[in-house]
């Protein structure tokens, strides 16, 4: 009898989900893949003009790049799995 009550709440889980999925979906997915194409235009920007002016801007083309591997990480929230407790590389 207590494993039949237990089952039949089951369904439940996924229903309380459903707003989570739904804000993760539909506010910080958008705002995330945003990021993503601003910080590459303009890394990609940074970079043509690093070759115009021969190598000066090195400094801040490695610096956008370290930002823009942060940001992909999802803030560095993949690297978890790995141990580190670093911040933006």
């Amino acid at each position: 009898m207590i494993v039949a009550a237990q089952l039949s709440l089951l369904p439940i889980a996924p229903l309380i989900l459903l707003p989570f999925a739904l804000v993760f979906f539909v506010v910080v997915f958008p705002i995330w893949g945003a990021a993503l194409g601003v910080l590459g235009l303009i890394l990609l920007l940074l970079k043509g003009l690093n070759v115009i002016a021969r190598g000066s801007l090195d400094g801040l083309v490695t610096g956008v790049h370290k930002v823009f591997r942060w940001v992909l990480t999802f803030g560095g929230f993949v690297r978890l799995g790995e141990g580190k407790t670093e911040g933006p590389r």
